[in-house]
């Protein structure tokens, strides 16, 4: 089984996007990384003509989530967060379609000397900071909608103090947290994960806030990319 893999859930929209990531990776990958894309099994065939076949595992959004997929809003949410189900890895890097590499990168900028994958953890003090005089032209103050969207899950799991952001992408994750997750939550409470991104519509919160109640093992690291 890979220590790492690297996994983006895309659509037909976005295919020109992927084949940028695609080529970045191809470029920068030190450690051969393996790289797994998936997208709507529909999409499977303008994915293939679009990139080739070499570089890149392609898998069906519809083996990767266990339960009758809704193509809304929250699919994307969902479908990341049940990759760790197809058992090809330890941990998982999830990127986005118009995400891309600028540089050479390797297993350790991602699993720690210990073997344990870090976690992008941070108080998003930079965001806060370049939109604390902008709330008149952005119609919301992202530091409270910030802070309720973490109360939210925070009460769930009943932890108190601070807020911490668990993104952008990429994120490294962890597949026995989310197994963990799984049987530990959503399965006594009878949830799927649709049923969460209703309710909090950030599976990096979920993911981290997890984490951090249940786990406790925190190797935390600033965000991989500059959004």
């Amino acid at each position: 089984m890979n220590k790492i893999v690297i996994y983006c859930k895309s659509y037909r929209g976005d295919v020109h996007r992927v084949k940028i990531l695609l080529e970045s990776i191809q470029k920068y990958n030190r450690d051969n990384i393996p790289f797994y894309i998936s997208c709507p099994s529909g999409d499977a065939g303008l994915f293939k003509q679009s990139l080739g076949t070499n570089g890149y595992i392609l898998i069906d959004d519809e083996g990767v989530y266990d339960h009758n997929m809704v193509e809304d809003w929250t699919a994307q949410q969902v479908v990341k967060s049940s990759f760790w189900k197809i058992g090809v890895c330890e941990n998982y890097l999830v990127l986005d379609s118009d995400s891309y590499f600028i540089r050479p990168f390797y297993i350790k900028d991602f699993i720690a000397p210990n073997g344990e994958p870090y976690i992008v953890m941070h108080e998003q003090k930079e965001l806060f900071n370049w939109t604390c005089n902008k709330t008149h032209l952005l119609g919301f103050d992202p530091t409270i909608s910030f802070g309720e969207c973490r109360q939210k899950i925070m009460d769930v799991f009943g932890r108190t103090g601070r807020y911490y952001d668990f993104g952008p992408s990429p994120v490294i994750w962890n597949c026995n947290i989310w197994k963990q997750f799984k049987d530990n939550y959503l399965g006594p409470n009878k949830l799927t994960m649709g049923d969460v991104i209703r309710i909090v519509p950030s599976e990096f919160s979920w993911y981290g806030e997890w984490l951090m109640t249940y786990e406790k093992r925190i190797l935390p690291v600033e965000p991989l990319f500059k959004v």
